[in-house]
């Protein structure tokens, strides 16, 4: 057990209700805590941020005749009651009948809610049981600085505030285990926080003091932003609320900043445990002590109980620093390649953010806003106000004055207003500027509108292949579809070099180029020659080097593993469970596992989905190749770039598929044998590829079958793959994605030889090539996600491949991720 169990100063529950909250909590400011809606009613009315109430149900006629369709789409269900987090639930998204999905996955009909809210009503989840209210409420979204602790849900600050001066604090995050709740007492996890520096110490979880969150990375050491902010606005909910020993449960919202959640009158203690330190020691020593405000009472308890001096609130009376806005301001408004800068008028009185209708329709030509509701004419925008950055919801109206925006309550937390301060006129008028990060937003949608494997897929492909099994000697004749896009205007966009000399301006420019590639790829669909050199200037085409070492990789397949019994294999529920766990692992909470019967690959990423086909029959080695190949390398580093600042790193830099796909089949070789048959498969396509760009897809198939050793089935799709894009398959030409497999499987052995850390290149959707161009970017963040075997300092960088201990029942093409 810790030593500071048995020092003097551990707070325990008895000392706790006998020595603060019954001579500090009258019954009254007890009841007034327990009555969420009441306390959030009162304290919004004086300035507190908190989240918006939807609907309130109070008997069971309400509950029983509630219209769920006036609800947002994502909203959170609770009892006005509660405690310990009982009784709420998450609902993110609906199905296609209509229902809400708990925490954005499990369907929950209408009349399970309605009888869920009875449950509430009747006191189920209520603090001694009494009748309760159940209420809907905002559901906010977590702030980016929680994405390093991979919460399963909303995680939240509790900090414990006695004499008006915050004496200790932990951030609590929900887990699996919990449930999506941030109850510590129920599988969440325990931060301590340094109360001087607002950064994270040490991390608990049930009663045990753990090193290691449960996706690996650190839990300390983590800054919390805000934070003397959210101390100010605890100190002063205890001096509007009257409560003496109290708990503030904050949170900070991506798009509000901090927000209460609740406040407690009867906080548990686990808090003593995540910060290492007794809290009754540190309640008596601000005992009696005449504190006269808020800020008196933050900087009191950041010079006694931080454990490094605070950086902000130093000076006597100080109050932390914000950005101050005057009247009238300028806001920056993030769209396609440019942004646009706008004058706006300050309005804390109104509630919510109003556009022009005329600027509203300007930021639509450029993608600007996204619609949330036509009918109600409200958009999601991005936009910087004072240096500040953040995603709102905004309505079209009238903005009085030559303004074009007018920026309600909802938008100006974290702000202080000074009237007396001017907005110089000439930065009040309209520009637009071209910017590094709008052109990375331009080119992230560009290339979610040019994917290539949709546009190469014939639209008449399952007739065309069932002509094929039936009659083998027969050349399919692929039709296209339209593409949904302008390809000429797109081109346009893009047809100015990027000028931008830094880092990620060459990098972007890099993009650009391929994007333009892409385009002549897609034009040229059906166009056998053309086709072919965009493909070769796109992914390349085996060269003699490569086909040489295909060639003798393949001199060893005779001495490949036998087959795996029928027996031993596992059917793909079965599998799921596996990959369902694996995720789990690295805190893919919102990853799910689907079975789907119309898949063509066993197993397929996309979508925060993993796919497997319900035909497909998996041994357990199988799985464990599936989940380094998919899971712990495309969905890991798609993951990871998510969490960069520029979605360059999310949609894949220029020629990044190399490096992604070679890392992919390195780590599914850690697992398979030396001679398993699906090592062979990238030299396989190496050379499938170099046949098919001289012959016909009939002669393609033959040799996949005859000479390479696919069977009849894989040998088809195999063919199939490496001719579309292609109209007339009894030409010669193809498409040559599929050797990237083998070059970079190459890249990355190579890469490793000559010293390179492979971590390195799970910041993102990277390319070898690029790395040193990407670690000058002073933005990017350390990967969030490592795979396990790279998470031991002691684990060597390039490990012996495992011997085979299952076997695989039939060879097949490796399609990797996309496919």
């Amino acid at each position: 057990m810790f030593s500071f169990f048995s020092s003097h100063g551990v707070l325990g529950l008895n000392a706790r209700s006998l020595e603060y909250v019954k001579p500090f909590n009258k019954r009254k400011a007890v009841a007034f805590a327990d009555d969420k809606l009441k306390t959030k009613a009162f304290l919004q009315a004086r300035g507190i941020p908190a989240a918006k109430i939807y609907a309130r149900i109070e008997n069971r006629d309400q509950a029983r005749e509630f219209d769920f369709s006036q609800l947002p789409n994502e909203c959170v269900l609770k009892p006005n009651y509660g405690f310990g987090g009982e009784g709420i639930l998450i609902l993110k998204g609906r199905d296609k009948q209509g229902n809400f999905l708990k925490s954005g996955k499990t369907p929950i009909t209408n009349r399970e809610l309605s009888e869920h809210m009875e449950d509430i009503l009747d006191g189920m989840f209520s603090v001694n049981g009494r009748q309760d209210t159940a209420f809907f409420e905002q559901i906010l979204t977590p702030h980016e600085c929680f994405a390093k602790f991979r919460p399963a849900g909303l995680p939240d600050l509790r900090i414990i505030v006695f004499n008006l001066v915050p004496v200790m604090a932990m951030l609590r995050i929900p887990t699996a285990e919990s449930q999506g709740k941030a109850n510590v007492h129920l599988g969440g996890i325990g931060i301590g926080i340094d109360l001087a520096k607002g950064v994270t110490t040490h991390a608990a979880q049930y009663h045990k003091i753990i090193t290691k969150l449960p996706h690996g990375g650190s839990p300390s050491g983590i800054a919390i932003p805000y934070w003397d902010e959210i101390l100010l606005i605890c100190s002063r909910i205890q001096q509007l609320t009257n409560i003496g020993y109290l708990a503030c449960d904050i949170t900070i919202d991506e798009h509000m900043g901090p927000a209460l959640l609740e406040v407690n009158a009867r906080a548990g203690l686990m808090v003593q445990l995540a910060n290492l330190a007794p809290l009754q020691a540190r309640l008596e020593r601000v005992k009696g002590v005449k504190v006269g405000t808020p800020e008196k009472g933050v900087r009191m308890g950041q010079d006694l109980f931080g454990v490094g001096k605070s950086s902000t609130v130093t000076k006597k009376d100080s109050v932390p620093t914000k950005p101050i806005l005057g009247t009238h301001e300028i806001i920056v408004i993030s769209g396609d390649g440019a942004n646009i800068e706008a004058p706006c008028v300050i309005a804390p009185d109104q509630e919510r953010s109003i556009f022009s209708r005329k600027l509203v329709e300007e930021l639509k030509k450029n993608g600007g806003v996204e619609v949330e509701d036509e009918k109600e004419e409200t958009y999601r925008v991005k936009f910087s106000l004072g240096g500040k950055k953040m995603q709102t919801l905004i309505s079209a109206g009238s903005v009085p004055g030559s303004d074009r925006a007018l920026i309600g309550k909802r938008d100006l937390s974290g702000f202080l207003i000074d009237p007396a301060k001017d907005t110089p006129t000439m930065l009040r008028k309209q520009s637009v500027k071209a910017d590094v990060r709008a052109v990375d937003n331009m080119l992230a949608q560009i290339d979610r509108d040019l994917l290539v494997l949709k546009h190469v897929k014939p639209v008449n492909l399952e007739e065309e292949r069932a002509h094929l099994e039936k009659d083998l000697q027969y050349n399919p004749t692929f039709q296209y579809a339209k593409p949904e896009v302008d390809l000429d205007e797109i081109e346009r966009k893009i047809d100015q070099r990027i000028k931008d000399t830094s880092p990620i301006g060459i990098l972007l420019e890099k993009k650009r180029q391929e994007l333009l590639t892409r385009i002549a790829l897609i034009r040229n669909r059906g166009h056998n020659d053309k086709f072919t050199q965009a493909s070769r200037s796109l992914y390349g085409a085996p060269t003699s080097g490569l086909i040489s070492i295909a060639s003798s990789q393949l001199a060893n397949r005779e001495a490949c593993d036998m087959p795996t019994p029928d027996t031993d294999m596992m059917t793909a529920a079965e599998a799921a469970t596996l990959f369902e766990a694996a995720l789990q692992k690295y805190s893919l909470h919102d990853w799910q596992v689907s079975i789907r019967s119309k898949l063509i690959a066993d197993c397929a990423v996309g979508g925060k989905k993993l796919m497997l086909k319900e035909t497909a029959l998996f041994t357990e080695e199988h799985v464990q190749a599936l989940i380094a190949h998919e899971i712990e390398t495309h969905v890991l580093t798609a993951e990871n770039g998510e969490h960069q600042p520029f979605a360059l790193f999310r949609i894949g830099c220029a020629n990044y598929l190399d490096t992604q796909e070679g890392l992919a089949v390195y780590n599914q070789n850690r697992i398979y044998g030396p001679f398993h048959e699906k090592r062979f498969n990238p030299p396989r396509n190496v050379l499938g590829v170099a046949f098919a760009l001289d012959h016909s897809l009939v002669e393609t198939r033959e040799y996949l079958e005859d000479e390479l050793g696919y069977d009849r089935n894989k040998a088809i799709s195999g063919a199939i793959s490496m001719k579309r894009g292609l109209t007339h398959t009894a030409e010669s030409g193809g498409f040559t994605k599929s050797i990237v497999y083998e070059r970079g499987l190459q890249a990355i052995e190579h890469f490793i030889q000559e010293g390179g850390n492979i971590a390195d290149l799970y910041v993102g959707k990277i390319a070898i090539e690029d790395l040193e161009v990407v670690k000058k970017i002073d933005e990017l963040e350390a990967p969030l996600l490592l795979p396990a075997f790279l998470q031991s300092d002691d684990e060597p960088k390039k490990s012996p491949p495992k011997k085979s201990k299952a076997k695989k029942k039939k060879t097949e093409v490796d399609t990797g991720g996309e496919e």
